[in-house]
């Protein structure tokens, strides 16, 4: 009888493989989309459609409204290093072992977030929107990934400098938004203080000064609403009101009704 000889299957070598392809050295088309829409793009549409998280939630106060302003800082500087190694892939090692240093506390700061988030998205996947508490976890893959990659192309370097470079490139990460964040939040309560407690000229021009901080602010301002429910005097309740309505372009009456909910 003649024997049917079938054509061995091919063996996949070990770089065919998933998880290696996802680090290798290898980048592809689908990999640059991905981490565009998770590392660039997700992020900031989880911050415009934030629903309870940094800013005013359902009927109620935001969940961590205190860390608003360094997580905005923080991911905007994520944002800049992922979209710069992207479209420039610096060779340079010092450049690329900063990068690297930088993505990976960005790794390590989405992972966290992605891990205090998730009994909270866990709820809000019954009301449709839970889903977007587990992007950090995608976006924490996305640094991970980049982080990885910018790091391999120090192989030439000696080790004790490169590993210097990721760290400063962490501490850079942690260290800017967090010094900034201070400064905006001391400039912001100052503000605040005198719209609450100045005469109207100094309330006025703090206003001023408000304005372009409101968004880093969220929580500070709610003491102007405080200040209004306690007045007793009409003519500074509407003074208030103006005052936070050109701040925030909002009414207080409805912040108020939130707060007091």
């Amino acid at each position: 009888m003649e024997a049917i000889n079938l054509p061995a299957a091919p063996v996949k070598s070990q770089n065919d493989r998933f998880w290696p392809r996802q680090f290798g050295a290898q980048i592809t088309t689908p990999q640059i989309c991905f981490d565009v829409a998770l590392g660039i793009v997700g992020p900031v549409l989880c911050f415009i459609f934030d629903p309870i998280v940094f800013r005013r939630g359902f009927e109620g106060p935001p969940l961590f409204p205190e860390y608003q302003t360094f997580t905005y800082l923080f991911s905007a500087i994520q944002v800049a290093a992922l979209s710069i190694w992207l479209i420039f892939r610096p060779r340079n090692e010092f450049s690329s072992s900063t990068i690297g240093g930088v993505l990976l506390g960005g790794a390590f700061f989405c992972l966290t977030t992605a891990c205090l988030l998730a009994p909270f998205s866990l709820m809000g996947l019954l009301v449709g929107i839970g889903i977007f508490g587990f992007t950090p976890f995608l976006s924490a893959f996305v640094f991970l990934r980049n982080s990885i990659r910018a790091f391999r192309c120090c192989s030439t370097q000696p080790s004790f400098t490169t590993a210097s470079m990721l760290a400063i490139g962490f501490l850079l990460a942690v260290m800017l938004p967090l010094l900034l964040s201070l400064e905006i939040c001391s400039v912001v309560n100052n503000a605040v203080n005198e719209v609450v407690h100045g005469d109207p000229v100094r309330a006025d021009f703090a206003a001023h000064r408000l304005m372009p901080l409101r968004f880093f602010a969220e929580s500070e301002l709610d003491e102007i609403v405080s200040a209004y429910l306690a007045e007793k005097s009409p003519a500074r309740r509407e003074q208030l009101k103006s005052l936070y309505r050109e701040i925030t372009g909002d009414d207080i009456e409805e912040r108020a009704r939130i707060l007091r909910d």
